[in-house]
């Protein structure tokens, strides 16, 4: 059964263990990434079908369909999404039991930043505006219709530690105004930020700040989980076996791997820092690698030890 609190605890506690308090005789867990350059800008993200990112407060989201341009999501809660690969846009189709939204979005150029309405490939300065035009349908009631008006800028360049790990990563912000029309006169109503890790294709870090009375929310990623489709079930034993055997009995640092018959399939896994909780329990960090044939795949997560002794990434149900 998921437990919000577990969640919340093990958060709390990463934030306040930075830089490293560990309960083992080996170092702190390391940054494996190539730092970002500021001269250098970074491809549009590419989604693996079946990839799941799990968040800190226990939410999670799977990618179910991808194309360079478009990629379809379902949540823990059923709801069905798709929109770019660009996540700095709000989807442009969104449907739960009961609602149904859609979005299209056009450009709001001026003199200082033209018609661009992607911030992709990023890159250190780069901006870009536009509108978003929201239709949204509630089952027995009237339809919703509204616009927001959004700047967006790359920051650039930037480390952050969160519950999967350390990463280096590119910082996103984007800036909503009540005033599509004269920005001048607008009022600003929230601010949003992404930490983009390239290692990840995927944001580790979320924020929204708002002006309007709404409380701000932080969303860090918890771990990334690779995709069991098309796995023999005995290539899934194996990786969940080591998975247990690795948490459990391994120092950080410490690699051990597995591999199926032919290793046509095979993979490792590294804990890189191991916690206690104030209750007792542990948690560790760790990398792990899946190798599919001639491509492989790396997955980053934070794992807690439950009161039967298996290590599990809480997550809702």
């Amino acid at each position: 059964m998921y437990n919000h609190n577990f969640v919340a605890t093990a958060l709390k506690l990463l934030i306040l263990l930075l830089p490293c308090v560990l309960i083992t005789l080996t170092g702190c867990g390391t940054v494996s990434q190539v730092a970002p350059s500021e001269s250098n800008s970074q491809p549009l993200p590419i989604y693996k079908p079946g990839t799941t990112f799990v968040y800190s407060d226990g939410s999670w989201e799977v990618v179910t369909d991808s194309t360079p341009h478009q990629v379809t999501w379902r949540d823990h809660r059923g709801n069905v999404y798709e929109g770019s690969p660009d996540f700095t846009y709000s989807p442009e189709n969104w449907r739960s039991a009961d609602r149904k939204v859609s979005r299209r979005f056009t450009s709001r150029g001026n003199f200082m930043v033209g018609e661009v309405t992607s911030l992709w490939p990023l890159k250190k300065g780069k901006k870009a505006v536009i509108t978003e035009f929201v239709i949204s349908r509630k089952n027995g009631a009237p339809e919703k219709s509204y616009r927001r008006s959004w700047t967006c800028m790359v920051v650039g360049p930037e480390q952050v530690t969160v519950m999967a790990g350390e990463f280096y990563t590119w910082k996103i912000a984007c800036r909503r105004y009540n005033n599509y029309q004269n920005l001048s006169k607008a009022k600003l109503r929230e601010i949003r930020t992404w930490n983009y890790a390239p290692e990840i294709n995927h944001y580790v870090l979320a924020q929204k700040q708002f002006f309007t009375g709404k409380a701000d929310r932080r969303l860090e990623l918890l771990a990334v989980l690779p995709t069991a489709d098309g796995l023999p079930s005995s290539a899934q034993v194996k990786m969940q076996e080591t998975f247990q055997k690795a948490l459990e009995f391994q120092k950080s640092g410490d690699t051990i791997g597995w591999s199926t018959r032919g290793a046509s399939l095979s993979g490792k896994i590294t804990p890189t820092a191991t916690f206690r909780l104030p209750d007792g329990r542990f948690s560790r960090q760790y990398v792990q690698t899946v190798k599919f044939g001639d491509e492989e795949r790396t997955y980053y997560g934070l794992a807690i030890r439950n009161s039967e002794g298996k290590w599990e990434i809480p997550r809702r149900q």
